[in-house]
């Protein structure tokens, strides 16, 4: 059975590094939104997220108010991805990801805050994929379209019984049209329908990857991330980010005043300001260290499910059941990643 899973893995990483190889090797007059000397291909990916601890207060029409201190939260992933379709003008890829997070609330008891209470020890899980899609329209326009779906939240198969499958599903959509302008310049505009805020909002996207020599650059996605990066070697990068990190849980609140409700939403989005390392052990083994400063945007309570706004136009406070303040602080994250590469190739006699 390990001997299956291996060759299995070993398997889509070999058709990654044909879609993914290297960006310097790629011809001038290529019409794809990668420059040279972008990040590199993650095709295996574990990583063991930590935002330190840090106070929360809340305030609610049913409970009132309450405060607490959250001593951890931790976000553990793993994450695949592989190619399906690669044509000359077309490109479909797609991914699988899993990952648990849970918070530790400190001095929890049977007379603490119901949110605090219901939220300890729990294990939120998101499970799903992605299915990405890039297309030359003409030469050096291309058009790039991702779809996510995923069951986050607290559930159990008692549970999904109960309530249905698709309570817990979160779905997300950007379509985005761009000009590859040189091999060291790239754009692109778009409409998304995510949860990048917390709540599911429709908002303009615009991509932006450029050159500044050949060491520093920038990849941007705004106004999800952007990233300045210096690249003073094949296997050394390091980048200053800014990201925002939102999404949405169905949870349960193990209470009676909500008995009505079988689940509700916990939409929750940081802002993650940090300096990565990402460091290449061999060409096909990497490591990554980011560890930087984390405000929070949102941490509310909803029985809105699903409800969605435009951008400017955030959803209303009074929806919400719980709404909720974290405070800023500190955070961690490790990642392990296997690289496509051509000593992999090399080794099974496929270069």
């Amino acid at each position: 059975m390990i001997k299956s899973h291996f060759a299995f893995a070993l398997l889509f990483l070999i058709n990654i590094s044909v879609f993914g190889q290297e960006v310097e090797e790629r011809e001038v007059s290529d019409w794809n939104p990668d420059i040279i000397g972008s990040s590199v291909i993650r095709g295996i990916e574990f990583s063991y997220h930590v935002n330190t601890d840090y106070a929360i207060s809340s305030k609610s029409d049913l409970y009132g108010d309450g405060s607490g201190k959250i001593d951890k939260n931790r976000i553990f992933k793993t994450k695949l991805r592989f190619p399906i379709l690669l044509k000359n003008k077309l490109k479909l890829a797609g991914s699988f990801e899993y990952s648990d997070e849970e918070f530790k609330f400190q001095n929890i008891g049977d007379n603490n805050y119901p949110l605090y209470r219901s939220l300890n020890d729990k294990n939120l899980k998101s499970i799903g994929g992605s299915i990405y899609l890039l297309s030359q329209l003409k030469r050096n326009m291309y058009f790039m379209f991702r779809f996510n779906g995923k069951l986050k939240g607290d559930y159990w198969q008692e549970h999904l019984e109960e309530v249905g499958k698709y309570t817990f599903l979160k779905m997300e959509i950007t379509p985005v049209i761009g000009w590859k302008v040189n091999p060291n310049k790239s754009w692109g505009v778009g409409i998304a329908y995510s949860y990048t805020f917390g709540d599911p909002l429709i908002f303009p996207v615009l991509q932006y990857n450029q050159n500044f020599s050949k060491k520093w650059g920038v990849e941007a996605f705004l106004p999800a991330r952007i990233k300045i990066r210096y690249h003073p070697s094949d296997l050394f990068f390091v980048s200053a980010k800014a990201k925002l990190t939102g999404g949405s849980y169905s949870i349960h609140l193990d209470d009676s005043s909500l008995e009505d409700f079988k689940t509700l939403e916990l939409r929750r989005a940081d802002v993650n300001f940090s300096l990565e390392l990402e460091k290449g052990i061999t060409d096909w083994l990497w490591v990554s260290f980011d560890a930087g400063y984390r405000a929070n945007i949102n941490f509310d309570v909803t029985n809105k499910n699903h409800v969605f706004g435009f951008s400017g136009n955030k959803l209303s406070s009074q929806q919400n059941i719980i709404n909720s303040n974290a405070n800023g602080g500190s955070f961690f994250n490790f990642s392990l990643f296997i690289v496509p590469s051509k000593t992999i190739l090399k080794k099974f006699g496929l270069n």
